[in-house]
């Protein structure tokens, strides 16, 4: 008796969350209360969705499929279009490349695109990443997805009209370039490597998506993937699992982490994916190049990110929360003239967000500072764009590509060879030259914080080799009274065009 009393009067511990395995041909399922939801809340928030015009609603948590819009069971198999959300997929396909050691946000786009001029070909792959090529924005040439011939040559005719890296313009054919070097570091059409290295491992397999292509037969990178909503669903939840899928690693911890990481020159964009964690904010030119100076939603989690598309098209993931919402559909503006503007996707999310009752979720407030946030409108929107007919016109009409500039060097692939230093402060770094592509083989110098002196090396392609740099003994003593330092290593390749240079941190053990 006494025992049955204790019983009654003692809390209840709380039911843990359901986890659920990576999905195979379908998700597993979890209920509201399973998962750590309120089921009238989240229902209240997935029809709340609904009715600003969506096509189809998906929120998953702990990798369960949890909760999905009234008319799932028709909408399943039906594929939609991203529109811009295709960025993102392509910074996966980049950020699957770039994991198999075939390519390199170093890399200039001349030591893979050999057609590009001078000016072309110093950009880099982390400045088409960044959308701060630094190239022209002409509006109604930029969004012409209906007579342009070929995104590539397009990209490469565009004026520079800023030093890359240093100017955020949201840009379409630039991600095109990116998707063409993507491929060309692989040695395949990138769609193809892409379903190979990655689709096929979390579940879309080979024809149940489209990727679309411009007329010179490159997928358009910028836009066009066509898929179903749970299989949207997949690339966020990869990206909440860390790039890791049943064991394997599709992505890097360095990829996923960059990826999701504020630029330098927009606190609200990563690795072509929209973030909350930083400020100021730079805008997709219309009018004007908005600035703001606040992140993109202060009172929900700072380190929420999306992937992002034109009416709002969503992935969108909250790794605290361990949430994936994906949500398909028109502008409510366009249909609904009562519609508040986009304020429907802070209220979409913060319903879902509502609904969770295992945490408690706290307001990110103001976003982190970024440094390099260039706040000047030099060409305002699609109103000047109109003004330049010969600009736009490239659409039809392009210019023939100026003449190739030198051959450059690929990025050498560097990383520690071995964790802990020697008891005499050896540090083994082992350097990788690309298999394809640039020069060739990767000769240079390299050298270690804290090195005694720099080491030269000549790497053939496709080829490693492994550096000992000696510690001074200075750095050694540090490295002993802390534990661990986090050293930077460079890696400068020579070539004819312009030396390319690498730049990561390691952090070294005793």
């Amino acid at each position: 008796m006494l025992a049955a009393l204790f019983a009654v009067l003692l809390p209840v511990p709380a039911q843990a969350a359901k986890q659920c395995a990576e999905p195979s041909a379908e998700w597993e399922r979890a209920t509201p209360a399973e998962a750590g939801f309120d089921a009238a809340k989240l229902q209240d928030a997935i029809d709340y969705g609904s009715t600003q015009a969506s096509f189809a609603i998906r929120v998953y948590r702990h990798g369960c499929l949890v909760g999905e819009d009234r008319a799932a069971p028709l909408n399943r198999n039906q594929r939609f279009e991203s529109w811009s959300m295709a960025k993102s997929v392509t910074s996966m396909l980049f950020g699957r490349a770039m994991t198999l050691g075939l390519i390199s946000p170093d890399d200039p786009v001349g030591s893979l695109v050999g057609e590009s001029d001078q000016p072309h070909g110093t950009i880099s792959m982390h400045d088409l990443l960044t959308m701060t090529s630094g190239l022209e924005w002409n509006g109604f040439r930029d969004y012409n997805i209906f007579t342009m011939p070929d995104r590539v040559h397009d990209a490469l005719t565009l004026r520079p009209m800023h030093p890359a890296g240093t100017y955020f313009e949201y840009a379409q054919s630039t991600v095109a370039l990116l998707a063409e070097a993507a491929g060309r570091a692989a040695g395949e059409d990138p769609q193809t490597f892409f379903q190979r290295e990655l689709l096929n491992d979390i579940g879309i397999p080979e024809g149940s998506w489209t990727w679309t292509r411009d007329r010179a037969g490159h997928i358009a990178g910028f836009m066009g993937v066509n898929m179903r909503p749970d299989d949207f669903g997949r690339l966020g939840e990869l990206f909440r699992r860390g790039g890791v899928w049943r064991g394997k690693r599709l992505l890097s911890e360095e990829y996923v982490r960059d990826a999701v990481t504020p630029s330098r020159t927009s606190g609200c964009y990563a690795w072509l994916i929209w973030v909350n964690a930083g400020k100021p904010c730079v805008g997709v030119r219309i009018s004007e190049r908005e600035v703001t100076d606040t992140n993109e939603w202060p009172d929900l989690p700072r380190d929420l990110y999306h992937f992002s598309g034109l009416f709002g098209q969503l992935v969108t993931v909250f790794p605290t929360q361990d949430i994936v919402v994906v949500r398909t559909g028109q502008d409510p503006g366009l249909v609904n003239f009562a519609s508040d503007g986009s304020g429907w996707e802070h209220d979409l999310y913060a319903k879902v967000l509502g609904a969770v009752t295992d945490q408690k979720v706290e307001p990110g407030g103001d976003g982190t500072n970024v440094p390099g946030v260039d706040r000047s409108n030099p060409d305002y929107g699609f109103q000047n764009a109109i003004a330049e007919p010969d600009r736009y016109q490239q659409g039809l009409n392009p210019d023939p590509l100026p003449p190739a500039g030198p051959r450059r060097a690929r990025a050498a692939h560097v990383a520690l060879a071995r964790e802990r230093a020697s008891r005499s402060g050896v540090v083994l770094v082992r350097l990788s030259c690309p298999p394809r592509g640039g020069t060739g083989a990767c000769t240079g110098r390299a050298r270690l914080d804290g090195a005694r002196k720099r080491l030269a090396y000549d790497v053939g392609a496709g080829q490693a080799r492994t550096l000992r740099f000696k510690l001074s003994a200075r750095r050694l003593r540090q490295l002993r009274r802390r534990g661990s330092l986090a050293l930077g290593v460079v890696a400068v390749n020579r070539a004819e065009g312009g030396s390319t240079l690498t730049r990561r941190a390691l952090t070294v053990r005793r």
